[in-house]
């Protein structure tokens, strides 16, 4: 598990300088490697890195996907790895995973959604099960339409319609590896993700006015948390090279598929694409 990998990092850390992350802890500073904590590993270097901790397999343990991949350190001390290139990372100081047992839904009725054809695709009737495929199952039985144009929200005066709703057309999206440097937002600092970052983004569908972003995990059982970087990193990369043209919306869909298929859609907001200033737009859950 990725817990125990990260418990022999912060050991390589202790054996090389005892003091070195409790300095970090006790100052102002958010990021490490910085100004006042320079690489102890390598000077001349903004990040970590897999090879400067001389540990193998780096995409078994620098990905974080949700609060079990954690070290108990890590979580104590609200230490967080922040993937920023390959088989880099650098320390941020604050929160990274998100509580989804927090989130209170508005429960729908699949039955009770308007389909955006008259026909149900045959090839989503019978399917090899994979996130990719409910997600086209999600949009084709009308749930992604339906909780993108919430009337509660009281969005989009001027619509596009393709039957009942707005026309969705697919963006780009899929193993991402950039060709130039991004930046990490917070309302504290900055910190650089160096280019040939590599991430993926699960769908990706605009409209004449925005563009949403999905991320989705599948599974017999509830998610109870999730890294919140999976939807920032395609949000930060997507803005910049659409040079903030249209409005951005993150999503993130649980899909539970034990018995009765249950969709519960989260949309979050980064606001000024600050990762510690996000909150809750709205939370589905379509049964």
């Amino acid at each position: 598990m990725a817990k125990i990998d990260w418990d022999e990092i912060i050991n390589s850390f202790i054996k090389k300088d005892k003091d070195y992350i409790n300095v970090f802890l006790k100052s102002k500073d958010i990021f490490l490697p910085n100004i006042n904590g320079i690489n102890i590993f390598n000077s001349m270097s903004n990040v970590f890195s897999a090879k400067q901790l001389k540990k193998d397999k780096p995409g078994n343990w620098i990905p974080i996907y949700k609060q079990e991949d954690l070290s108990e350190y890590l979580i104590l001390n609200n230490l967080m790895p922040v993937r920023c290139g390959q088989a880099e990372f650098f320390f941020y100081r604050g929160n990274i995973i998100f509580d989804l047992t927090q989130l209170i839904f508005v429960d729908m009725e699949i039955e009770n959604v308007k389909r955006i054809e008259d026909f149900y695709p045959l090839t989503l009737e019978n399917f090899h099960k994979n996130e990719n495929a409910y997600l086209n199952k999600a949009l084709a039985i009308g749930i992604i339409n339906d909780f993108l144009d919430s009337k509660t929200l009281q969005l989009f005066k001027k619509e596009i319609q393709n039957k009942h709703y707005r026309r969705l057309l697919y963006g780009q999206f899929g193993k991402i590896k950039t060709n130039f440097e991004l930046e990490f937002q917070t309302t504290k600092g900055n910190k650089i993700i160096n280019k040939g970052f590599q991430f993926e983004i699960d769908l990706v569908l605009e409209n004449k006015n925005e563009i949403i972003i999905f991320e989705a995990k599948q599974g017999l059982k509830e998610r109870k948390s999730f890294s919140l970087l999976q939807l920032y990193y395609p949000l930060i990369y997507l803005m910049k090279i659409t040079n903030n043209k249209k409005r951005i919306r993150t999503v993130f869909i649980d899909i539970e598929t034990k018995g009765t298929e249950i969709y519960k859609l989260t949309e979050f907001q980064f606001n000024n694409l600050n990762f510690d200033d996000c909150k809750i737009m709205q939370a589905v859950k379509y049964i």
